[in-house]
């Protein structure tokens, strides 16, 4: 069993298949997502659940919403899509993994 300093985070991503979970560790606390591949420009999108609750579900991460958002995004385009880039929709706990788009190239 690996330990981690106090503040340390990290992300795991789980496959099964065209879906998953994703892990949001600090400590001893976790944020659990859920995610799933789609089609087009978009390649996943990832669920992580509204604002609404956040505070009351994860008290030990009230406020850093939108940090933990953006690392869970980082994690996720550095290990599995390092050609795309993360969009967040923060206040419906969407992140959307998109291809990144090629200067000068169009869609056919």
């Amino acid at each position: 069993m690996t330990t981690h300093p106090p503040g340390a985070w990290r992300v795991e991503i789980r496959e099964n298949g065209r879906c998953g979970s994703i892990a949001y560790l600090e400590g001893a606390d976790t944020i659990s997502c859920y995610w799933e591949f789609c089609g087009g420009d978009t390649v996943a999108s990832i669920s992580i659940g509204d604002t609404s609750d956040w505070d009351t579900r994860h008290p030990w991460a009230a406020g850093r919403r939108q940090q933990i958002l953006e690392r869970i995004a980082a994690e996720v385009v550095r290990r599995k899509a390092p050609t795309c880039s993360a969009l967040i929709d923060e206040q419906p706990g969407w992140i959307t993994i998109q291809q990144r788009r090629l200067e000068g190239s169009s869609k056919v």
